[in-house]
């Protein structure tokens, strides 16, 4: 790193928050996504949690909402990401099996955040994991980001 340069945070987002801002382009993961894209913070994913977010856009009640290019933008944009290639050891489990990944993801990589719209997955409940923040989606969005939006 050069002089003057500072290391942005790096943060992962739970895949809701992608299937969100498809859903809600105006809503707060929309808002958050949209920070990533302009070098806001640095983002953290994998190569399991890029094919979730393919699947799952798939799912009826998604596919019935979603249009397949904005699906393919998004999915095509995490490649741009910080694409975790380092082994993840499978010992956590999740109160939603299908998040047990992110666990696993945040143990080896250690962001500086993580951040899920699920109240079920059992992440935010943790509110830290080693060195990782786990946040709402308001939380990260408000406090970290300091997104201000009008209300309508």
């Amino acid at each position: 790193m050069g002089a003057g340069e500072t290391l942005l945070m790096l943060v992962l987002l739970d895949s809701n928050v992608f299937l969100s801002a498809l859903l809600s382009p105006n809503g707060t993961p929309a808002h958050i996504v949209h920070a990533w894209r302009n070098g806001r913070f640095r983002l953290l994913t994998c190569q399991e949690q890029i094919e979730e977010v393919r699947a799952a856009s798939r799912y009826p009640k998604f596919r019935k909402r979603l249009l397949p290019h904005h699906v393919g933008t998004m999915v095509n944009s995490l490649y741009e990401a910080d694409i975790w290639r380092g082994p993840t050891q499978r010992k956590h489990v999740a109160a939603d099996p299908t998040d047990s990944f992110l666990l696993d993801l945040i143990d080896a990589a250690q962001p500086d955040f993580a951040v899920t719209g699920d109240k079920r997955s059992g992440l935010l409940q943790l509110g830290t994991m080693g060195r990782t923040r786990i946040l709402s989606v308001s939380e990260f969005g408000a406090n970290v980001l300091h997104l201000r939006f009008l209300s309508t």
